[in-house]
């Protein structure tokens, strides 16, 4: 009969006595699995390891309804149809319908279009490029800045034409139209003119697209181009300076921006203000049901399957809330500038934002529990995938005879096997810390003492300690060069062996217990008595919170009475339930909390005798800890709804009376605008810079430390002459970088498509067969990158097709077989508005397929029309003129296809990468600065408030890489309401396929970081000045050589990542073997440690109740999840660009049967 394990609450989970054989049986002996398919292909989808694991639950899944069989035979997935038909989301698809309609109206009005001109069609497609759907205020911002691009643009070619007509040999007023549109006045010098103010002026409007990013810039500089192209192509054909030829563009367009502007404002006008408390509504709605989740989960059993499903459930809620504090982010930049009546200011409600940021963050924390625990804990990957760059071969061949793996059914022995030699160095480390363990026992408390089972622990423990070791070896054989991987899948060979053999040492000894999950259900069970009243307290407190911000901007029609007595009772319930919430929130902080140290208080007090399930030892620190990790979470979520509560609270009482509120910025500041600014439409563009991240301001980046780069070629200017010149180089030197590059490269392939137009022997067809439409459809395909040129020529060519066919249908509907009816056109505008611009504002598909269709399906309509009415020579309609527009397309993306590839060129690849290296860099920057604000406390020298903030811009700037990441791998799903066929064409490659899913598990990892550092600010702000250090301590995080390779690890990995060069084989990695060197258990202060800080070195029942050291333990949880995660991203970084200097007989074991020559003494 086995008895109960032994263990010492004060100590780590090493110091766990094994019972001697005179008496007492020993402790059940450790294992470590070995994995026995070294070799198999670890490039495997995701797809294809899910669709195994769906096959091995086939015969449990319960049977389908009829409704989801029918939606699988459905070639789309319409889920997002239901998603976004809410009243809410329908206001704007009306209100752009109703442009799109007028639009049609004044296009078909003799009145109207014959002014316009040739440019009538424009109308009815800026209404589909440029739809009002954002509240006035930003529809306003927009209009302002692309009437004034266009006007611009306008005005530059005004100024090329009267450059061009002074070189001009021949000037004749009066030429007639039909020998002006046949080229006969073509000439050289006036030619050569336009073609220079076109390149200028493409490459001008193309920088700021690239350097102003998504924004309220973009769609303006897209016009500006399209001005430059059509007129330039046209002023050459006349024979005299016909500056009004932009006015066909700049009518039509300004009348669109002044219908834009005039209907944001009639038909269901929306105040920024109006948006963002929707926002934060769409946020607060997905936290109730997790919450509810929550409260479901704790009552489940870890070990079955629906606890996992649960969990699941409660991250995709989480994600639902999160997905809306980019457009939060992005609305604040506007509140100040908004123009509203009603009893809150603007600015006032723009103080949630960072309060429910936090709100969001802390329900992350909480479901970190789930991580932490069995079955869900994330392990460290035991098996690295190959990489290409493999490591030097040395030693014996391939060929030599491998090992024979070891399972855990195979018994290990407890001697070196086939001559696998023992690392001696590790053993004498072994060693030394046994003894160092011995003296510290001997001054451990009596009730502790372990004097009697000391020398049987040491002999027990080594000899554990060496099967342990050769496990190990015959691992790390299996996996070292000298076993490579011989796939005909892959060529690859492995990498991380280095630091997986070593977490599999730390998993054997530190990180696993017989009895797991029975104690981990019990704590479950303890976390789910302590926290449920609280959670449920919460729920229904955030229920009335979301009540009041779908009601704060709702007007009423009721008499005055009627109205202050609503509100009086609406307040009245507020105050109620955040009384409610506070006392329950101090029960938990008093009582509740200290549930989950009943299995704990047997070790402290004798004669309290309960404990879990039979077993009298106190269980290991870390499932305390990791209740810990889950009460501190859950109670700063319910401290942090209360300080919602209470700012309501404080609105309702003091802003009795509506009023207009002005905007509190001057106005000569209402159109700035920065490339870090966040944008409204920025999680739906797919060109940022990589080196740039949205939300942190580069001045932050001498606020954040005092580290700055320099200038490695020269020292800092010091007189008039130097800064001259330096502002001289820098200039200059900026053209040959990133967007300036770009630009000059567009407009270069803007000029070549436009020598076409500007040949007198063929300027005539090109104007007749609307070559302009292939000159900006190439021009604008063009792109910084490589990856996003391929996807334009995909996406445009396959939506240009489309968008044809739909138009087509359209203006056949409208016409019939006659020359076009305004009435007919009129109506079938009227009828497919509606339902063209609910696709066109929430079709989940890549934002330029979504544009190209509808914007060609209108080009055909109103260009068929235009033809009918006017006296072009382009008299085409219907499919004829669909057709033509889809080969003019087709050729203008092919030439922007193949001139991408001339240099300069990148990849969009190489894009992710610089991304990832950027966040990565970022997340050093912040980490180093939560540790100075953790140091620092008293002084305050780093600003907390701009910690927050770029940690959460870090976070929205990786998961808008994710719609980038579409680009690469184009994926066509055919979905259905469970699975997806996903037919995959990847990116134009001749090399092999691209790893998607490496990327991703650097992405994910990142992601995990940087919400572990909001976490980790969020408990040094709560942590008093000993306790901090204690913490600081504890974690090595003011130890400056621990700190020295966590830091190199993160610069390490940004410049793997930005340059592609592999990293060394041998790395600082893994942290945690250093970061767990020493073993404190439930102590705060090592007994040997010098200074205590005034805290106890000996710990008792009231020290674990007290409320600091619960957060001095979820910080010290903390830093290990982002020391783990760091060795996590570290092999990651190692499975995408490989290792290199690899170094014979270290981390590896050494066959004694190809001993290595050693050399001479003398060398050495």
């Amino acid at each position: 009969m086995n008895s109960p394990q032994h263990y010492d609450p004060r100590m780590g989970d090493e110091e766990i006595l094994e019972e001697s054989e005179h008496g007492h049986p020993p402790r059940p002996q450790k294992h470590v699995r070995i994995p026995t398919n070294v070799g198999h292909d670890a490039d495997a989808s995701p797809d294809e390891l899910s669709a195994e694991k769906g096959r091995s639950h086939q015969m449990n899944k319960p049977p389908e309804p009829w409704s989801t069989r029918l939606a699988k035979l459905l070639p789309f997935n319409l889920g997002w149809i239901p998603a976004n038909f809410t009243w809410s989301k329908l206001k704007p698809v009306i209100r752009c319908a109703t442009v799109c309609f007028v639009s049609a109206i004044l296009m078909v009005i003799p009145q109207v279009y014959v002014p316009m001109g040739q440019g009538s069609f424009l109308l009815l497609i800026s209404s589909f490029l440029d739809p009002p759907s954002e509240p006035f205020l930003a529809v306003l911002e927009r209009e302002l800045i692309f009437l004034t691009f266009v006007i611009t643009a306008w005005a530059w070619c005004c100024l090329g034409i009267f450059l061009a007509h002074l070189a001009r040999t021949h000037i004749d007023y009066n030429a007639p139209i039909d020998a002006v549109q046949a080229g006969q006045f073509v000439e050289a010098g006036p030619t050569i003119i336009l073609a220079v103010f076109v390149f200028l002026g493409s490459a001008f409007f193309l920088y700021l697209k690239g350097r102003l990013g998504p924004g309220p810039y973009l769609i303006a500089s897209i016009f500006g181009c399209i001005c430059i192209d059509i007129t330039m192509t046209t002023a050459a054909l006349y024979p005299f300076p016909n500056y009004l030829i932009g006015q066909v563009i700049a009518i039509p367009l300004a009348l669109h921006c002044g219908l834009c502007i005039f209907f944001s404002a009639v038909v269901f006008p929306c105040t920024i203000t109006a948006q963002y408390t929707h926002t934060l509504f769409s946020v607060l709605c997905p936290l109730s049901d997790f919450l509810v989740q929550h409260r479901k989960v704790l009552q489940l059993d870890p070990s079955s399957e629906e606890f996992k499903t649960t969990v699941k459930n409660i991250v995709g809620l989480l994600n639902s809330s999160e997905g809306g504090l980019g457009q939060a982010a992005a609305n604040v930049r506007l509140l100040k500038q908004d123009v509203v009546f009603g009893r809150f200011s603007p600015t006032k409600i723009g103080e949630f934002q960072p309060i429910i940021r936090r709100l969001v963050t802390r329900a992350n924390g909480m479901d970190i529990f789930f991580t932490l625990i069995e079955p869900t804990r994330e392990k460290f990957p035991m098996t690295p995938i190959p990489s290409r760059l493999a490591t030097p071969r040395t030693g014996t061949p391939s060929s030599t005879r491998p090992q024979t793996p070891v399972t855990p059914s195979t018994p290990i022995p407890g001697s070196p096997p086939n001559g696998l030699c023992e690392d001696p160095e590790q053993t004498a480390r072994r060693r030394r810390n046994l003894q160092k363990r011995a003296l510290e026992h001997s001054h451990m408390h009596k009730s502790f003492s372990r004097k009697l089972h000391l020398r049987l622990r040491e002999h027990h423990e080594e000899h554990q300690h060496h099967q342990v070791h050769f496990s190990l070896l015959s691992l790390a054989h299996a996996l070292s060069p000298l076993a490579r991987v011989s796939t005909a899948a892959s060529g690859e060979t492995a990498v991380g062996v280095f630091e997986s053999q070593r977490y599999m040492a730390i998993e054997a000894t530190r990180l696993t217990q017989p009895d797991e999950m029975d104690v981990t259900a019990d704590f479950v069970r303890l976390l789910h008595e302590s926290c449920d009243e609280l959670l449920e307290t919460t729920q229904s407190t955030l229920t009335g919170v979301k009540a009041w911000f779908a009601e704060v901007r709702r007007g009423s029609f009721e008499g005055r009475a009627k109205i202050e007595k609503a509100r009086a009772e609406r307040l009245a319930d507020l105050e109620a339930t955040n009384h409610a919430l506070k006392e329950s929130l101090q029960r938990f902080r008093k009582q509740k909390r200290h549930r989950v140290l009943d299995p704990y208080r047997s070790a402290f007090d004798p004669k309290h005798v309960r404990s879990l399930s039979g077993i009298h030892e106190a269980p290991p620190h870390r499932y305390l800890f990791h209740c810990y990790m889950y009460q501190y979470h859950l109670m700063r979520f319910a401290s942090i709804l209360t300080e919602v509560l209470d700012t309501i609270i404080k609105l309702e009482r003091e802003n009795r009376k509506a009023r207009l509120w002005l905007p509190m910025i001057p106005i000569r500041k209402m159109l700035e605008w920065s490339p870090w600014n966040p944008s409204e439409d920025m999680d739906k563009m797919d060109d940022e810079d990589p080196d740039i991240i949205q939300g942190i301001q580069p001045e932050w980046n001498d606020d954040l430390g005092a580290t700055r780069r320099r200038d490695p070629d020269a020292l800092p200017p010091t007189n008039a002459f130097q800064h001259l010149m330096h502002w001289l180089y820098e200039n200059v030197t900026a053209l040959g970088r990133g967007n300036a590059l770009f630009a000059l490269k567009a407009g270069l392939l803007t000029v070549i498509l436009c020598i076409p137009s500007f040949l007198k022997g063929s300027a005539a067809f090109a104007y007749r067969e609307r070559f302009v439409w292939g000159i900006f459809m190439g021009q604008l395909t063009l792109a910084r990158f490589r990856g996003d040129t391929t996807f334009g020529l995909v996406a445009r060519i396959i939506s240009t097709f489309m968008g044809g066919l739909v138009g087509a249908a359209m203006w056949y509907i409208s016409t019939g077989s006659g020359h076009g009816n305004p009435y007919g056109l009129a109506a079938v505008v009227g009828v497919c508005a509606p339902f063209f611009f609910f696709g066109r504002l929430y079709w989940p598909v890549p934002p330029m397929t979504n544009i190209i269709f509808f914007v060609t399906a209108a080009l055909v309509l109103g260009f068929s029309w235009q033809n009918t009415h006017t006296t072009l020579p382009f008299r085409f309609m219907g499919w004829q003129l669909a057709w033509r527009r889809f080969v003019l397309v087709v050729a203008g993306v092919t030439a922007a296809f193949v001139f991408s590839f001339l240099p300069p060129s990148t990849t969009l690849r190489k894009y992710q990468r610089k991304t990832m290296s950027t966040t990565v860099s970022e997340l050093g920057s912040v980490y180093c600065s939560i540790v100075s604000f953790a140091n620092t406390r008293e002084h305050q020298e780093v600003a907390r408030g701009e910690i927050m903030q770029s940690l959460v811009a870090i976070r929205l700037k990786l998961k808008r890489s994710l719609v980038l990441r579409t680009n690469i791998v184009y994926e066509v799903c055919l979905m259905t309401t469970r699975d997806a066929i996903k037919l995959t064409a990847h990116q134009f490659s001749l090399r092999g396929r691209w790893p998607s899913h490496r990327y991703q598990k650097i992405l994910d990892l990142q992601l995990q970081i940087a919400y572990l550092l909001s976490h980790l600010m969020s408990v040094v702000e709560h942590l008093e000045p000993a306790w901090s250090r204690a913490f600081l301590r504890r974690t090595r995080f003011l130890d400056a050589d621990f700190q020295g390779d966590v830091l190199a690890v993160i610069s390490m990995v940004s410049t793997a990542l930005r340059t592609g060069n592999p990293l060394p084989q041998i790395t600082p990695c893994p942290l945690l073997d250093r970061f767990m060197i020493h073993t404190h258990g439930l102590n705060v202060i090592r007994q040997e440690a010098d200074d205590d800080y005034g805290l106890p070195r000996t710990m008792t029942i009231d020290t674990l109740e007290n409320e600091q050291y619960l957060c001095f333990s979820v910080g010290v949880t903390i830093a290990f999840g982002i020391v783990l995660r760091l060795d996590k991203l570290m092999v990651a970084t190692k499975e995408l660009v490989g290792e290199q200097y690899h170094i014979h007989g270290i981390g590896v074991p050494e066959l004694r049967s190809s001993p290595v020559a050693t050399r001479p003494s003398k060398d050495v």
